[in-house]
């Protein structure tokens, strides 16, 4: 994952936790599918065995995503083909102050 997006993936994300990015930080998950897919700035952090993905909205919306990549078992059981790379969204929030400068300073734009 990063910059020029060599990354293909399918995205999933449980009910529980949409309707969870929905209720406590007004985030649907196109705008998630938008950063991931659709920002050629947004880059990725990794922790432990998840990615911290950094992007922006097309609304503008700097938003900071939780995801993990799911093993070849974990793919098998959601019924999608074998080999496919699939991101499960754990969780997503809008940047913080520092985040954002973060990621301004990385697509290089001066604060």
């Amino acid at each position: 994952m990063g910059r020029g997006k060599p990354f293909q993936c399918e995205i999933t994300v449980s009910t529980g936790v949409e309707e969870k990015l929905f209720k406590k930080h007004n985030i649907e998950v196109w705008e998630i599918e938008e950063v991931i897919y659709d920002d050629s700035y947004a880059f990725s952090i990794t922790y432990r065995d998840c990615y911290f993905i950094y992007g922006r909205a097309f609304s503008g919306r700097y938003l900071l995503a939780l995801v993990r990549i799911l093993s070849s078992e974990e793919v098998s059981k959601l019924g999608i083909r074998p080999g496919t790379n699939v991101l499960k969204i754990i969780t997503a929030r809008d940047m913080n102050t520092r985040q954002r400068k973060t990621y301004d300073k990385k697509r290089g734009v001066k604060g």
